[in-house]
């Protein structure tokens, strides 16, 4: 065994694999997968007589082979000696009343077409008592088919000249070409209402379809204006913070933090998770934070009803680059380690998301703008997850950005 060989064995035998034969709950190593194969009740095998096509499970095979298989040996109900079921069906077809011929079950151990023929020669042409019994019989059963078969006979021909003498009638009178001539005239009237009937409604259905469209144009730019205003408001919350900042030291320090860590509590959860379903208000950013008193200027973005691979279904949290007042001191692009926390109010489970700044990314080159495109996890927590430990207590969420300023 080659050593790829060995190893792909070692690693199979490693997992838990279950037996794939429908029905049955076994699971064990690859190895032992292979003894339990060969003794599985529930797989499917094939008759042991080879003339028999059939296919079970294997704990049928006793019932099988005692009460199904045609193959399976009987006694003969005329010798006593063993035969296949199959070859006592074509003898009891072909023997209905013991004769005094041999049986062909002890001469020959089987009955195949040719003993059936010849069976059947044999009683036409040795066994008279019986030949005779099943020929008057057989006459007795004729008669009484041929006379139904009279009477039906009887009654189809009277229906036949019946409907003769409609024909004959009516082509005489003219009355049935009116008749179908009046219901054809109706059918095609009532053609010609309903496919103008459907012509006003195809029309109509355009036009709505034309309104709706209208509509949707109408909803989508308003959709984007909302998206354009929310990313506005942002801003301006930012500037206002800002502002707040400057109006002295501890006003400041009090405001935004300065070691490259960033608190953010969200207030009103729930109501903000409903603007964010509506489509009110889809994104929340953090007041701003600094990697040092005059490094680089960032914030948290967050959309409580998720972003794009993430909406409906999970909590999306992002980290933002913005532009700032020292940014000509920096280093670019930036290169830092991100750490996202979603914190535990009650035990410290918090959940947290890490990732390294890419410096291909233009999420991390020196902003142009108030703010670079955001960079972080669409996919960062499932929505359904969130009250299985304290995350939201008393309508609060706690959000915690570490950048590592090293």
């Amino acid at each position: 065994m080659s050593l790829k060989d060995t190893f792909t064995k070692r690693e199979l035998n490693g997992l838990c694999l279950h037996c794939t034969n429908q029905g049955c709950a076994w699971h064990g190593t690859y190895e032992a997968l292979e003894g339990h194969s060969a003794v599985c009740e529930h797989a499917l095998i094939n008759c042991i007589h080879t003339q028999c096509k059939m296919n079970f499970q294997r704990s049928h095979l006793a019932e099988h082979l005692k009460s199904e298989c045609e193959y399976r040996n009987v006694k003969c109900d005329y010798c006593g000696k063993d035969a296949t079921f199959a070859s006592m069906k074509i003898l009891r077809e072909t023997r209905e009343t013991p004769v005094s011929y041999p049986c062909p079950i002890t001469s020959t151990g089987g009955i195949d077409t040719q003993e059936k023929l010849r069976l059947n020669l044999h009683s036409l042409s040795s066994c008279k008592q019986v030949v005779g019994t099943n020929l008057l019989q057989d006459v007795k059963i004729n008669a009484t088919l041929l006379q139904d078969h009279a009477e039906k006979f009887v009654m189809v021909v009277g229906k036949l000249t019946g409907l003769e003498r409609r024909i004959e009638n009516l082509e005489s009178s003219g009355e049935g070409d009116t008749r179908i001539r009046n219901e054809v005239h109706e059918l095609q009237s009532k053609i010609r209402d309903h496919t103008t009937e459907s012509g006003n409604l195809r029309e109509r259905t355009m036009s709505l379809e034309g309104e709706v469209r209208d509509q949707i144009s109408i909803i989508d730019r308003f959709r984007s204006r909302m998206d354009q205003m929310d990313e506005s408001l942002a801003l301006n919350t930012v500037k206002i913070t800002d502002l707040d900042s400057q109006r002295g030291p501890r006003a400041q320090q009090a405001i935004h933090s300065y070691n490259g860590t960033l608190l953010w509590k969200i207030e009103s959860y729930q109501r903000k998770r409903e603007d964010a379903i509506n489509g009110v208000k889809t994104a929340l950013y953090s007041q701003p934070f600094y990697s040092a008193q005059y490094g680089y200027k960032m914030c948290a973005k967050m959309y409580l009803n998720g972003d794009g691979f993430g909406k409906g279904s999970h909590l999306s949290l992002f980290f933002v680059v913005m532009r700032g007042d020292y940014d000509a001191l920096q280093s670019w692009p930036f290169q830092k380690k991100i750490t996202m926390m979603l914190l535990d109010q009650g035990n410290g489970d918090h959940m947290i998301d890490a990732f390294n700044s890419d410096p291909q990314s233009s999420s991390f080159q020196r902003p142009k703008s108030d703010m670079n495109i955001a960079s972080g996890s669409p996919l960062f927590m499932p929505l359904d997850s969130l009250n299985n430990r304290q995350y939201i207590k008393d309508d609060v969420v706690f959000i915690k950005i570490i950048v590592s300023i090293h």
